[in-house]
Parts: C-alpha cells; structure tokens; sequence
C-alpha cells in the first residue's frame, strides 16, 4: 500500500496594524502633496573656492544640473503618488470611495466620528466598512505587512 502524501501550504498572518498604518500613512502623504506645492531647491548664489584635496576621480559635478534634476524628479515623483493613490481608490466600491475620501483625501484633520456621522454610519458600521476599504487597498497598492513568525 503507499504511503499517501499531505500537502501542507504555510498561510501568511497578515500583521493588520502595520497593514492599517502603511495604507492611512500612504493617503496621508497624497493628501499632503494635494494641497501643498513642492517649493524646488535653488543653487547657492555665491560659489564656493575652497581647494579639495583628494585623489582625481574624473567625475563632472555640476550643482545646478543636480539641483535641477532633483527638483523635477520630486515634482513627478508627488504626481504620481497622488495619481497611484487616485487609481487605487477609483478600483473600490462606491460606498467605500466615498468613505475613503471624506475621511483621508477631502479634507484634513478628519476623525473617524466626523466621517460617520457625514456619511451617516453608525461607529460600529463606519469601523467594519473602512476596515474592509483599507485593506482592499492595502492589496490593491502592495502595502500588506505580514507578521514575522
């Protein structure tokens, strides 16, 4: 008779704290760059002569071009945050768009009281729909922690 075989898959423990918190930090930081203009970074006005004595290493630096390069790299590195985060919300039901919206990309400062009573939720009702709506997103964005076991 042969022995038979059992299969066992490991199941990933998905950590729902840290889940939570990478999701809400990543809306928190597309609503800041919604409202907020990025300032660039300007080149000093005033060279420095100082002599650097170390070993030639036939690099060119050009400050300028650096500051340039960062300054536009952050301007679209911010609009495609926001954009990611956008098409993200956009993938969810309606009643969770709009729950997702009113409490993390209206308006800022907005508790999780201030949002039920807007959307017309009870507290318990508000907490099991924005659990289920962050962590959709939480799949949808690749931000699922899992538990170190």
């Amino acid at each position: 008779m042969a022995k038979q075989m059992q299969i066992s898959m490991a199941i990933y423990q998905i950590d729902e704290e840290a889940t939570k918190d990478a999701v809400e930090k990543y809306l928190g930081e597309a609503r800041e760059y919604q409202v907020t203009e990025y300032i660039p970074l300007e080149q000093k006005t005033t060279p420095s002569y100082e002599p650097r004595y170390h070993g030639n290493t036939n690099t060119v630096s050009s400050p300028v071009e650096n500051i340039a390069m960062h300054n536009i790299e952050e301007q679209e590195r911010r609009a495609k945050h926001i954009e990611r985060a956008e098409r993200a919300i956009c993938r969810l039901g309606s009643r969770h768009q709009k729950l997702i919206r009113v409490r993390f990309m209206e308006d800022d400062y907005v508790t999780d009281t201030d949002a039920a009573e807007e959307l017309g939720y009870s507290g318990r009702h508000y907490r099991r729909m924005k659990s289920l709506a962050v962590y959709r997103l939480a799949g949808i964005l690749g931000l699922v922690v899992l538990r170190d076991e």
